[in-house]
Order: structure tokens, then C-alpha cells, then sequence
């Protein structure tokens, strides 16, 4: 009010002039008449003045005394990153487990153990497993010389067949010389019966003697009893025949039997051979041994403690290849994956040592989705050396994998891409320097920011004298806080809204200047 007050005081020379007023001189009417309206005229302007004044302060008031933060369009480097939390585990991790039921009879290692390829682990007591290999040799032993019987008998049967063969042969050979004989005998005897018909007609007629008759009748019976014999001869011989037919049948059949009986003995010392190898396998398998070199992780028995090798092989002991060479498994958001690349810079860091950095790179992005409650991410693999053997498995890792580095592009603040105006008010008004001392209000918009590269969006640029302007911009990629721009009507050096302030600045320069009041407002030092 003062300066409203110094705005509308006579110049100086005028009051020196003229005097201050005394209402108890006798000056002409017709002066104090001239000096009244002046002294109203200044009433007024101050009563008026006031009032404005007021209303402006009201009206900024009522519009929460807004005024913008801005931030500077400029070229920088955006390093675009994905942050996940994973769990650090072995590149390469055994379970070792017992394949045969038993006692713990003693332990060779305990956690922490360096171990190598083939070193004994534990014993299994071997007391049991002994005997049953012994029992299986022992039957393997018995089969073959069960076998090796089974085998002389072959030869003997087989030797009894070739004896009946020849035997047979032989009384066939009977056979043709007893029906030769047969055959002589008949035409013996059938000459003879000639003789003795011709003997008779010679006898009746008196050309021989009865002497010679009698002779032929002799020679006549003795080639029938020859015939005979010959005959009985023949049919003994064909029987014979028959029963060595027969006998080399049943030769056959033996020597068939007995090779059977020999292929059956075979078979059972197949039989016996992989029981002996299995009883050796189980006695073996008494002596738990390390498939890997590495160190114990884990151990779940003890001396004396009893294990079933059943349907599911028991855990006994976990051994990791190694410490140095780790890896960090990580759920990455779908909406992420697309950036994953194998050959990847990561920076991973653990609560347990929260001022070292570990460096690795990107091994593997599976392709098998993993589903809860509807959010779909992959697994991704992250390996990591680490000389001092810091890393355990099991530790809970922050993972930042590097996705790309863009260079001297043309960025924004990620809350530009934020700010919506406030409900209810226009866009107009001036701007305030990003900061400014005053705390930003709440701008506006739910809608997310676009994280993709390519997406289409907007933000809200100031320019000296005018309105703020929505302008429609392509985004690149985002390192969080500032994201590039990759096309639109923005140059370096543009302002753009990041937010409102929600106290009201004290005005510059003198006036309590408004809209609707020129450049100065009221005050500024000017005349009326």
C-alpha cells in the first residue's frame, strides 16, 4: 500500500508550491474550491487501488498461487538399464546321493571341504553287501560246473547216436543179405521140386533107381528147411532193423535233451554272472565318492545314520564346482525381456557386501514363461566371477543389467513425461526455474510413462510470453530419470513442466502485477 501510496503523490515542486492545506486560513473560496477535488480524486484512486489489490490477491488465492517448474531440454547420455533381484547360485551344483540302503559307517569330509573327482565322501557299512557277493559267486561257480556236466553228457549221448547209426546201417545191410538168401533158398527148392517130378516119371517108367529117387526127394526137403531158415533169417533181421531204428531215435532224443539241458545250464550262468556283477556294483557302491571337484555346500548325514536308497535317491551331500564362477538367477518382467540380450553388462551387489560391486554379463534368457498371479516374466541367467570366492549360494542379489547407451541425444526429465495441468486450470500462467525453492505439487496424471523405445506421448513446453503448449514427442529409451527424445517440435535448450508449486512467489519489481494490468501491474513508478 505504500507503493501505491508513492504512485499517486503530487511531484514534489507542486507541494512545496501550494503549501499544505490549513482550513483555518482565510484563503478565496475559489482556491479551496479547486483544491477539493484533487484531495477526492486521490481518495478514490487509493480506495479503488485497495480494492483491486484485493481482488487479485483473491483470485490468486483461489488459484493456489500456481506457478510451474520447469526443466531443461539438453543433450546427454542416456544409459538405459533393467534392475531385477535374483539369487546367486553355482554355475554347476551335484547332488550326491547313495544308490544302496545302509549305515553310515564313517564320513571323509564335512562343510567347506575341498574335494576332488573320485575322493571317498563316506562308507557305507559293507558287512551285508560282502556276503551277497560272495553268495553270487559261489552260484555263479556252481552254474558252471553244472554246465560243464551238461556239456560231457552232450558228448555221450551224442556218441550213443553215432553207435545206434551204425548199428542201424549195419542191419539194414542184414536185411538185403537175409533176402538174397530167401531168394537162393526158393530157386534152390524150386529146382529141387523139379527134379523130384522128373525123378518119379523116370522112376514109374523104371529109367532110375529108387535110390535116386529118394536122393531127390532128400535134396528136396533140405532146400525147403533151407528156404525156411532163410526166411526166418530175413524177418529177424528186418526186427533187428526196426530196434535200431528205434535205438537211434532214442540216441537223438538224448543228445537233443542233453543239449538243451546244456543251453539252460548257459542261461543260468548268465544268470548267475549279472547277479555276481550286481553283488560287486552294490559292494562298490558302499564307497560314496565325489563325481565333481568342488566344495562340500551341504552335508544331511552322519556316522551311524541310516539311509534307504528307495524310489527317490537320498541327498546326502551337495558339492558346488566351485565359488569363484557363480551365477545369479533373475525373474525378468515380460515387459523387459525384449531388451535382454546374451553378452550384457551387469553390476550385481548383495546386502551381505553392500560396498563392492560384482561384474557380470548375460548368459541365457529362456524362452519358458513362469506364470503367478498373471505376471508373466523369464528366467535369466546372469554369470559372475569373483576371484575372492565372496559370492554364496543362496544370497539375495540386486542385478542392473546394462541394455544399451545412447550418447549425446536429446533428453528430457522422466517427469516431464508425468506432468498433466492440475483440474480445473488452464494452461497459462508463468514459469518458475526448475527448483525454485518452492516443492512441487501433485501433477496430475495416473497414466504411466511410457517405457517402451518408440512410444508416442507428451509433455508441456513454456516459452516467454505464451501459454505452455502440449507437444506430442516419440520417446527412446529411459535411464530412470531422464529419457531420450527421438522426435518432435523440441530443440536443446526448451523448457518443459515437470511440476507446480503450490506457495506463490512474492512479485518482482515493485508492483503486485496481474493479468489484465500491464507489464508493471500497478506500482512500477509510473503517473496515473
Amino acid at each position: 500500500m505504500s507503493s501505491m501510496y508513492t504512485t499517486i503523490q503530487e511531484p514534489p515542486e507542486r507541494a512545496r508550491t501550494a503549501g499544505p492545506p490549513d482550513l483555518g486560513s482565510n484563503l478565496p473560496q475559489d482556491r479551496q474550491r479547486k483544491r477539493r477535488p484533487r484531495i477526492w480524486m486521490a481518495i478514490a484512486l487509493i480506495v479503488i487501488a485497495g480494492i483491486v489489490f484485493y481482488f487479485v490477491q483473491h483470485a490468486r488465492k483461489s488459484a493456489g498461487g500456481s506457478r510451474y517448474i520447469t526443466a531443461t531440454v539438453q543433450r546427454t547420455t542416456i544409459n538405459a538399464t533393467i534392475q531385477e533381484t535374483g539369487t546367486v547360485n553355482p554355475v554347476n551344483q551335484v547332488q550326491v546321493g547313495t544308490q544302496v540302503s545302509g549305515t553310515i559307517a564313517a564320513l571323509n569330509v564335512d562343510y567347506n571341504s575341498i574335494v576332488h573327482k573320485g575322493e571317498v565322501l563316506a562308507t557305507l557299512d559293507p558287512t551285508s553287501f560282502r556276503a551277497s557277493s560272495a553268495q553270487a559267486h559261489a552260484t555263479l561257480q556252481a552254474a558252471r560246473a553244472q554246465a560243464a556236466a551238461s556239456e560231457s553228457t552232450i558228448n555221450q549221448n551224442a556218441a550213443a547216436a553215432q553207435n545206434s547209426m551204425a548199428n542201424a546201417a549195419q542191419l539194414r545191410a542184414n536185411i538185403g543179405a537175409a533176402q538174397a538168401n530167401v531168394e537162393k533158398a526158393l530157386a534152390q527148392q524150386t529146382l529141387s521140386q523139379a527134379t523130384v517130378q522128373r525123378a518119379r516119371s523116370l522112376l514109374a517108367q523104371g529109367f532110375i533107381p529108387q535110390s535116386q529117387m529118394d536122393a531127390d526127394l532128400a535134396t528136396d526137403r533140405s532146400n525147403a528147411q533151407s528156404l525156411q531158415a532163410a526166411r526166418s533169417s530175413l524177418e529177424a533181421a528186418q526186427q533187428q532193423a526196426t530196434g535200431g531204428s528205434a535205438q537211434v531215435l532214442g540216441a537223438q532224443a538224448q543228445e537233443t535233451t542233453s543239449r538243451h539241458q546244456a543251453g539252460a545250464s548257459a542261461a543260468q550262468i548268465d544268470v548267475a554272472a549279472a547277479q555276481a556283477q550286481e553283488a560287486d556294483y552294490n559292494l562298490d557302491r558302499t564307497v560314496i565318492r565325489s563325481p565333481i571337484d568342488g566344495i562340500v555346500v551341504s552335508r544331511s548325514v552322519s556316522v551311524g545314520q541310516t539311509v534307504a536308497a528307495s524310489l527317490q535317491t537320498p541327498t546326502l551331500f551337495v558339492i558346488a564346482s566351485s565359488l569363484k564362477d557363480m551365477q545369479v538367477d533373475v525373474s525378468v518382467d515380460e515387459a523387459d525381456v525384449g531388451q535382454l540380450k546374451v553378452g550384457q553388462a551387469a553390476d550385481i551387489s548383495v546386502p551381505a557386501f553392500p560396498n563392492v560391486s560384482f561384474h557380470g554379463t548375460v548368459k541365457q534368457v529362456r524362452v519358458n514363461p513362469t506364470t503367478v498371479s498373471n505376471v508373466v516374466t523369464y528366467d535369466a541367467v546372469v554369470a559372475v566371477h569373483d576371484q575372492a570366492g565372496r559370492l554364496r549360494p543362496g544370497m539375495t542379489a540386486n542385478v542392473t543389467i546394462d541394455v544399451v547407451s545412447r550418447k549425446n541425444v536429446l533428453s528430457a526429465p522422466v517427469a516431464a513425461l508425468l506432468y498433466r495441468p492440475s483440474a480445473g486450470r488452464s494452461a497459462a500462467g508463468g514459469s518458475a526455474a526448475a527448483g525454485g525453492g518452492a516443492s512441487a505439487g501433485a501433477a496430475a496424471s495416473p497414466q504411466p510413462v511410457a517405457g517402451a523405445p518408440n512410444s508416442k506421448t507428451f509433455l508441456w513446453v513454456v516459452q516467454a510470453g505464451r501459454r505452455p503448449s502440449r507437444v506430442p514427442v516419440t520417446i527412446g529409451y529411459s535411464d530412470g530419470t531422464n529419457v531420450e527424445i527421438k522426435s518432435g517440435d523440441l530443440q536443446e535448450g526448451d523448457r518443459v513442466i515437470i511440476g507446480e508449486s503450490q506457495t506463490a512467489r512474492p512479485a518482482r519489481g515493485g508492483g503486485a502485477g496481474g493479468p489484465g494490468f500491464g507489464g508493471g501491474g500497478f506500482g512500477g513508478g509510473g503517473r496515473p
